[in-house]
Order: C-alpha cells, then sequence, then structure tokens
C-alpha cells in the first residue's frame, strides 16, 4: 500500500489565501458607517471633485523598510555590486519591476485598457461608454495575428526541475509526465514508485509534494479530467489513486467479470471546460488482455463497460468534441465506439502502419478547425487522419516520417497547430510538427 506523502497538499486553484488580521473588520465597518453618514447628511456638489485615492499597491512603510539582497539565492541577481547587501523596500520594488521587464517585456495589454476608459470619460457625449479591457470584442477579428509560422519557432528555456532525490541509487527514468489541466502543477513518476507534483512558475519551480508508492513502480500516471485526482498504473492489474488536495492514497480495483493480469494503456476524458456536457469527461479507460477495453467512471473507480477488440490493445483516446473513443489493437486496426450505446462506431486499418505504439487526438480551435487523428508507428512515421468527414480515411491524409525509431509518445498543443513526438529508443528524439504545413520545425 501508499505510505502517504513527504510534503503539504498542493491547492488545486494554484493561488493562496490570505488572512485577515485582527482588527480589520472593525476598520471597515467603523469607515463604512462613517460613508453611510455622509451620505445622508448632505449630496456632494456637482463641480466637486473627488480627490484622487491612493493606489491599492502603494505602501508607505516600503520607505522604511531593508530588504537583504544576500538572504536567498535568487535574490542575488538583483545587487549591483558585490559590496552592495541591502536596499530599501522602494528601490527593492524598482529592481523588481525591471527584472520582470528584462523576463518578460512589457505587459502592453494592461497600459493599452486604459486607454479607450479615459476616452469615453473624456467625451461629453451620450453616447455609451467603452469599458477599458484586455480581451477582444467579440466578433472582432484578430488584428495582426495569424497562425504560426512553418519556418522556425522560438522558445526560451527556464529552469530545470529537481527530480533526484535519491541520492544513493540517482535519478530513475521518468514514466509519466503532465501538466495539470487547471493550474501551473507537473506531475511525474517513475520506477522508483515515487509521484512527485510540482508548481511550475518557469523561476524556481519548486517540488510540492512527493508520494512514495510501496512495491509499485509507476507506469503510467494522469490527472483525471477534473485535475481533482492522480490515476496511476503499474506493472500489473493493480492500479492506485491520489487525491490532489489532501495528498491521501487511493486504491482502485476495477469490478470487471475477466480477471486481468496487466492494465496498460491509461486514457482519461477531455476536461469538461473545453466542451461541458460530454460523458466523457467524468471517464477513464485502460487496456486490459486479451484486446479488452475497461471503461470506468472517474468519480467512483466503478466500471462501465468493457469494449473488445479483436487483438491485444496499444492505445486509447478519448474525443475531445464528442462522446466517443479511439483505440487501436495489434494489428493496426482503428476503432472507434460509441461511448453511450457501447457500439463499435466504425473500424478501419492503418495500411501504412506495421504496427501502432501510440495515439493522440486535436482538438478543434480557431486555427485547427477539423480533428486529426495522429498514429505513432513501431517504423518512427506519424500517420495523420483527418476526421472532419466523422469517418476514418481508408488513407492517412499525411504521414511525417521524420522519426526513425518507434514513437512512443505524441501530445498536441492546446491551440491545435503543433504536434510532440518522440522516442525512447534514440537519444534526443523529439520532433515538433507544424500541422498546417505538416512538416516539422528546422531546429528541432
Amino acid at each position: 500500500g501508499a505510505l502517504g506523502s513527504g510534503g503539504a497538499p498542493p491547492a488545486v486553484g494554484g493561488k493562496a489565501e490570505a488572512e485577515v488580521p485582527q482588527g480589520a473588520g472593525a476598520a471597515a465597518d467603523d469607515g463604512g458607517s462613517e460613508v453611510g453618514e455622509n451620505v445622508g447628511d448632505e449630496a456632494p456638489d456637482e463641480g466637486r471633485k473627488r480627490k484622487a485615492a491612493p493606489a491599492a499597491w502603494h505602501d508607505p512603510d516600503d520607505a522604511a523598510l531593508e530588504v537583504d539582497l544576500t538572504a536567498r539565492n535568487r535574490m542575488q541577481k538583483l545587487r549591483r555590486s558585490e559590496g552592495e547587501t541591502t536596499v530599501t523596500g522602494e528601490e527593492y520594488e524598482r529592481r523588481l519591476r525591471e527584472q520582470f521587464v528584462k523576463l518578460h517585456g512589457h505587459a502592453r495589454w494592461a497600459e493599452e485598457a486604459v486607454k479607450p476608459r479615459r476616452a469615453a470619460q473624456d467625451d461629453s457625449s451620450d453616447g455609451e461608454e467603452e469599458i477599458g479591457t484586455s480581451a477582444k470584442l467579440v466578433g472582432q477579428a484578430p488584428v495582426g495575428e495569424g497562425a504560426l509560422p512553418p519556418i522556425d519557432i522560438k522558445m526560451t528555456r527556464r529552469k530545470d526541475l529537481p527530480m533526484d532525490d535519491n541520492a544513493k541509487r540517482g535519478p530513475a527514468l521518468i514514466q509519466a509526465l503532465q501538466f495539470h489541466p487547471r493550474s501551473e502543477l507537473l506531475l511525474s513518476a517513475g520506477f522508483d514508485k515515487r509521484l512527485r507534483l510540482y508548481a511550475v512558475d518557469g523561476e524556481e519551480n519548486p517540488k510540492v509534494s512527493s508520494h512514495f508508492f510501496k512495491k509499485f513502480p509507476i507506469k503510467e500516471a494522469s490527472f483525471t479530467p477534473d485535475g481533482d485526482q492522480v490515476l496511476i498504473t503499474g506493472r500489473g492489474y493493480e492500479m492506485w489513486g491520489l487525491d490532489v488536495r489532501t495528498g491521501t492514497a487511493l486504491s482502485i480495483k476495477p469490478l470487471a467479470a475477466q480477471a486481468h493480469k496487466l492494465f496498460h494503456g491509461l486514457a482519461v476524458g477531455p476536461d469538461p471546460a473545453d466542451q461541458p456536457g460530454l460523458r466523457a469527461a467524468s471517464m477513464y479507460s485502460v487496456l486490459g488482455d486479451s484486446g479488452a477495453v475497461v471503461l470506468c467512471d472517474a468519480a467512483t473507480k466503478h466500471q462501465i463497460r468493457t469494449f473488445r477488440m479483436a487483438a491485444a490493445g496499444v492505445a486509447a483516446v478519448f474525443s475531445p468534441s464528442k462522446d466517443s473513443l479511439f483505440t487501436a489493437d495489434e494489428a493496426c486496426n482503428i476503432y472507434e465506439w460509441d461511448l453511450g450505446s457501447g457500439r463499435c462506431v466504425q473500424k478501419a486499418k492503418d495500411p501504412w502502419a506495421t504496427q501502432i505504439t501510440t495515439l493522440a487526438l486535436r482538438r478543434t480551435s480557431q486555427y485547427s478547425p477539423t480533428p486529426v487523428l495522429a498514429v505513432g508507428t513501431a517504423s518512427g512515421n506519424i500517420d495523420l487522419f483527418d476526421l472532419g468527414n466523422q469517418t476514418l480515411p481508408k488513407e492517412p491524409t499525411r504521414s511525417v516520417p521524420n522519426l526513425v525509431t518507434a514513437v512512443s509518445s505524441l501530445a498536441f498543443h492546446h491551440s491545435g497547430e503543433l504536434l510532440a513526438a518522440a522516442s525512447l529508443d534514440k537519444k534526443d528524439s523529439l520532433k515538433l510538427v507544424h500541422m498546417g504545413a505538416g512538416s516539422v520545425f528546422a531546429e528541432w
């Protein structure tokens, strides 16, 4: 069984609530009663201008505050010379702002949001006031924006995550890696029987918690669609779960009529926020023996139904736009299952593949109007099937042959413009595919 966690449980929302100091509530009540009395006694003059309120982020105590720049390693970059050790609170704030601009640039969206509001206030006409906002107006076409260019892609490398917490044996091979669907959490797991959660901010990337599962090498791990739990599979038929909020380990025993020796090919439903109302958003599936696909409820962990393929299963993926599940078997057959009726809607064979290794399905967005099924093969080819007609084509719409070893993992970017493909059989074998052009980026 699980021995519990080695750290404090994280907050899924990624935000912390500040405690209200004693006396603050009373002060707020007193201020509110004074305002009420002023309003009741007399009305303000029309020509009188309101006194500008001080900025909420301005604190007069910052001038008397002294900050030690040598107290923490990440504050060393704010020093101007080796002999400088302390600065005032105002100077510390100014240097933090300068450091933010160096890393992220100016927040132009915040500056532009003020302009429409000021223009509306200066206008003396009776027309509607335009509210300043960083969001685009409804129905307004994006100006100066376009699809991702296929020539090259610019990226900035951030600080690596501290994976090695076992100094005697060293780091273990990472078997599972996934971002939380709604926060900055990132999970990693491997055969060292540990599941780690990190708060990825790009700067410090601190480890939030570490959970050890005794006698259970972790093969696969994935967040549930709502992100409240983590589902874990190993080298056998046992499964475990982890409550992200409390850090409590949960034993999962699917109630299946058939006794399975191995559960693998873990797949979870789509994010409920992307397509509200889908039943698949509360489900997950695992592949069992003899081509069985076990569909389970994510809340109760009970089996809903079992699908049966013609050969042993190799991969599964949920559709992000409808209640269906795509699976593949060792005979290169691709199936689509209706989650409501439990029937096989369609079945097709990939004629260009000798063996299918993994599946990924692209969601529709502004620059990806049709869903695309990506099929990774043992030869390194990535076959792309366009599902715009709701049917599987007899042949792949396009094939990307840039990998030379078996494709072990596929993942689409949330916008659908980018596909990441990797292979474990060759060092540094990672490709980024531009979906519009069907080609890989040169520097990748």
